[in-house]
């Protein structure tokens, strides 16, 4: 016959009395069965090197078991960065800090150690378009490591671009519509984009438009064709322009190499050294023009002194000396 353990009846706390009646219902059961694990596990004894337990004594950091595993482990993405969630680390007073875990595939085998902290948050800088599988697991103050929070990795995502939030849109807000562009009457979030309600375009084809103030940074125009365009300050690098047509132009040292131009107009021309071949000039007009060869020009003009050249009419003379020269038509 077993004899039963005896009541406690002094004065001791509370939570010392609930956990030896608890043993002492242990032992008296029928069905009862203690184990020295299980004593383990409760805090008050451990195991010594011989096997045998020792009992600690309450309150002593000795006596901190090995913490639990974090629960509910979540993984929420924004546009660069993963911020991880979980529950427990309030498990009793000799938790000291989280470490947290991280593999690019989902297997706990080839995890690293990428940080600790205190709290049941974490946020992990992965730059855009980052995907990584966590893990958890607590310290107690004691340096003894608890399990992970589970063998499977909890998968973390950043936020998709602006792009794929984009199509998202179109998908869910314009697939119904023909037109160009769709309407959000009220704001709505995007895997973590805030997308504000407005008028949003899907493909935009402008015919005939009238475009005030218009704002383009860093264009690509290919084929453009401009009727009736007002330029100012204009910088053309390696032009290739046909047919062009300019009315009032005011052209300062412009270089034109193989021009042929039909019915130019020059007024008021200041002109250094031209070369003129096979010219038909008609009517023109020249004061105190300074040649220097006269013999370079035809005998047909009429007759060739030192000085001075004059048609056969008299209507053409070239005084050299007293610098004049006489054109009557």
């Amino acid at each position: 016959m077993i004899n039963k353990l005896p009541s406690v009846v002094s004065s001791i706390p509370n939570d010392l009395r609930q956990w030896v009646n608890r043993v002492r219902e242990l032992f008296e059961s029928t069905d009862g069965v203690v184990t020295k694990t299980d004593l383990v596990n409760t805090g008050v004894f451990e195991k010594t090197k011989a096997g045998d337990l020792k009992f600690l004594e309450i309150g002593n950091t000795d006596s901190c078991v090995a913490p639990p595993a974090p629960l509910n482990l979540a993984a929420s993405g924004a546009m660069t960065s993963i911020t991880l969630t979980w529950d427990g680390v309030d498990y009793n007073a000799c938790y000291s800090y989280t470490e947290v875990w991280r593999a690019s595939t989902n297997d706990i085998g080839v995890a690293v150690m990428i940080g600790t902290t205190a709290s049941g948050i974490f946020t992990d800088a992965v730059g855009s378009d980052a995907s990584y599988y966590y893990w958890v697991r607590m310290v107690n103050v004691n340096d003894d490591k608890g399990p992970y929070n589970q063998t499977s990795g909890t998968l973390g995502q950043t936020a998709p671009d602006l792009a794929y939030v984009l199509a998202q849109l179109t998908s869910a807000y314009g697939a119904t519509s023909d037109a160009p562009f769709f309407q959000i009457d009220t704001a709505t979030t995007i895997n973590g984009v805030s997308i504000p309600a407005g008028t949003y375009m899907k493909a935009a084809f402008i015919h005939d438009a009238a475009i005030t103030n218009a704002k383009i940074g860093a264009a690509a125009v290919d084929t453009a064709k401009i009727a009736n365009a007002a330029i100012t300050t204009a910088k053309i690098a390696d032009a290739n322009i046909t047919q062009a047509k300019i009315g009032n132009a005011a052209v300062g040292n412009a270089q034109i190499a193989n021009a042929a131009i039909t019915n130019a107009k020059i007024a008021d021309a200041s002109i250094s050294t031209a070369k003129i071949q096979d010219a038909s000039i008609s009517l023109a007009k020249i004061d105190i023009a300074n040649i220097t060869n006269l013999s370079a020009i035809s005998a047909n003009m009429g007759t060739i002194t030192a000085g001075k050249m004059q048609s056969t009419d008299g209507k053409f003379v070239i005084d050299m000396d007293n610098k004049y020269i006489k054109i009557e038509v």
